[in-house]
């Protein structure tokens, strides 16, 4: 399975292909609030955090290796829960960027104890 999505030419965004170009953000869409519908349920917590696209643009970024099982799992979260509408690297960069605001302390206090002086 090679790991390219099919992209429907009526799904491009015009903004977001010339701020690629430019190396800009893409001007994100705006879409008025929607209030659930009677009967369902507010969107959750993890559909909030984690399932929306990044504002950085991947192409910015840098290459990383995944377990082949992560890889396959998270494109699955993506397409199903996503609907396609979150890329792979999205939803890495949201767990990340969650992961780091949880941990920040705990991270610092390892950092600062692993850190010795010269003399």
């Amino acid at each position: 399975m090679n790991g390219r999505k099919k992209i429907s030419l009526t799904e491009l965004d015009e903004s977001s292909i010339v701020a690629s170009f430019k190396e800009e953000k893409p001007v994100q869409p705006v879409t008025p609030a929607m209030k659930p519908e009677a009967g369902t349920e507010p969107e959750s917590e993890y559909l909030r955090l984690f399932i929306h696209e990044s504002p950085v643009c991947a192409r910015l970024g840098k290459t990383i290796y995944l377990r082949k099982e992560f890889h396959e799992r998270i494109q699955r979260i993506v397409q199903s829960i996503g609907g396609n509408r979150v890329s792979l690297f999205s939803y890495v960069d949201n767990v990340l960027e969650k992961h780091f605001a949880d941990w920040q302390g705990e991270i610092e206090k390892e950092y600062s104890r692993q850190q010795t002086g010269i003399f």
